[in-house]
């Protein structure tokens, strides 16, 4: 006689475990709709970034003739695109020209098919909460298949309370790829807790390495994140399992290429890549290093500088008088040795700027360009509601949800320790890995510049980790999963320690 089937949900039943995710789904959905859908268009204005992207497909905003197509716009965001021919492409090499490269196809073909040659930008908006929502549902699936309903409702419930968040939907409506290292940052740290305990398949391998790669290919900022992510892999298996699996041979393949890729584009000449680095070796002495120094004359001149610069502390890149490398003599020789170097010898500099880096992580929402079409630099109204305004309007609740993840894993280091074999202390590290390299990377790359901005996946991190956390502290039926055996996390109350 055939076992009887053991049931796969708590005593809320399937129907209503499906309807949760539904909503969760579409209130996100709702959310997301209201800020790319409306009239006028709500979204980041262009701080020059953007054309990097669209400029390999030739397509800019609709404006007079007589502007240059490649100028940044950073007072208003643009709802009306069309293609125009232009001399240099400036074409930056990144994930996020998926986005991009099927935007081009798709307005290309309804101008062949008869359509007019203004195109809305609307279009890639929807095409990135698509894909968004098909990784959520993805992951749900998987992990009801597992008959882990906490899991499945967790990933359900970030699309309206994390991703639908204007701190990420005004990205939609743009051409940046803060979205892209969202989505690939999302699926790589899904996957590698999904299939913590799941044996190689091809398939597995190859998507896992595939998102490493996409999210060290999609900023020059998270190069080094999936290799971050790989050590901390690695040291949780080894201590763990006493060996090292598969999931961090396929980790290595995405973020070694990964790692090369960005190399390579880093050593590219022209103006773009001449223009990226002038700017960024700036904004690391004069936001970085020189407002932290006792002694501003003497660090410039310790780094080759010209001393007389000290004029422009503070100051990102953008506000000096002309190109950098002009503006001040010696900061072409400046390079990433000296400047580890001149950290090293001036470490109080360096603590310094480490607390000014979690202080410019505020606003979440940036401040620094338009979000309105049409507008001059004004903002997304106060009765659109985000998690940004909140953080913004509390520094205590900002402190704490940055806090927070590195207080838990620092318990479970005390007790019971790495080899606990919890999933949370895993999911944890994680996090902190991806909050820490991340604003490290930020701060030493381009300083205090644009924090915000590049640091995206640090409030998103945290934000996830304090949701999901919650989520699966919801008690459930333990019957429900007595199938599924070692491959099933704990409640989280009942992890060691």
């Amino acid at each position: 006689m055939p076992e009887p089937a053991q049931p796969t949900a708590p005593r809320l039943g399937k129907g209503l475990i499906v309807g949760l995710l539904v909503v969760f789904w579409l209130a996100g959905t709702l959310r997301a709709l209201t800020v790319f859908l409306h009239d006028p268009l709500y979204a980041y204005a262009n701080s020059y970034d953007e054309t990097r992207y669209t400029s390999c497909f030739h397509f800019y905003p609709d404006r007079p003739a007589d502007m240059p197509p490649q100028l940044h716009s950073p007072e208003a965001p643009y709802s009306q695109f069309r293609f125009i021919s232009s001399a240099d492409p400036m074409c930056y090499w990144s994930s996020e020209l998926a986005f991009t490269g099927v935007t081009a196809l798709v307005w290309k073909s309804a101008e062949l098919l008869g359509g007019g040659a203004l195109h809305d930008v609307r279009f890639v908006a929807a095409l990135r909460w698509l894909c968004l929502l098909a990784l959520s549902i993805g992951f749900a699936r998987a992990c009801l298949a597992r008959a882990d309903v906490r899991a499945a409702l967790a990933h359900a419930a970030l699309v309206p309370l994390v991703f639908a968040d204007p701190g990420n939907t005004l990205y939609l409506a743009t051409f940046y790829a803060e979205w892209t290292a969202l989505l690939a940052a999302y699926a790589l740290i899904g996957l590698l807790l999904l299939w913590r305990d799941e044996p190689r398949t091809r398939a597995r391998f190859a998507w896992l390495a595939l998102a490493a790669f996409a999210l060290a290919i999609s900023k020059l900022q998270h190069m080094l994140l999936p290799l971050a992510l790989l050590i901390v892999v690695l040291v949780l298996d080894r201590v763990r399992l006493r060996r090292t699996t598969w999931r961090v041979f396929a980790l290595a393949i995405g973020a070694l290429f990964g790692a090369y890729f960005q190399f390579v584009q880093s050593a590219r000449g022209g103006l773009m890549m001449d223009t990226i680095r002038q700017y960024n070796r700036a904004d690391v002495v004069f936001t970085a290093m020189t407002p932290f120094a006792a002694d501003k004359r003497a660090l410039l001149e310790d780094i080759g500088i010209d001393p007389g610069c000290e004029i422009y502390s503070g100051k990102p890149a953008w506000q000096l008088p002309d190109l950098p490398e002009r503006t001040c003599r010696g900061l072409v020789n400046f390079t990433r040795m000296r400047e580890i170097g001149a950290f090293l010898r001036h470490p109080t500099i360096a603590i310094r700027l480490a607390g000014a880096g979690v202080l410019a992580l505020d606003p979440w929402v940036a401040d620094n360009i338009g979000h309105v079409e049409g507008g001059q630099f004004q903002k997304l109204p106060a009765a659109v509601p985000t998690l940004g305004h909140v953080l913004h309007a509390s520094p205590a609740a900002r402190y704490l949800l940055f806090a927070l993840p590195m207080i838990v894993l620092l318990a479970f280091l005390v007790r019971p320790g790495l080899r606990s074999g919890s999933r949370t202390l895993d999911a944890t590290a994680i996090v902190v890995t991806v909050m820490a390299a991340t604003l490290a990377i930020t701060l030493l790359g381009d300083g205090l510049a644009d924090t915000a901005k590049q640091g995206h996946l640090v409030v998103n991190a945290a934000l996830a980790w304090t949701l999901v956390g919650l989520m699966m502290s919801i008690p459930t039926n333990r019957r429900s999963v007595a199938r599924i055996g070692d491959r099933v996390p704990p409640p989280l109350p009942k992890d060691p320690g």
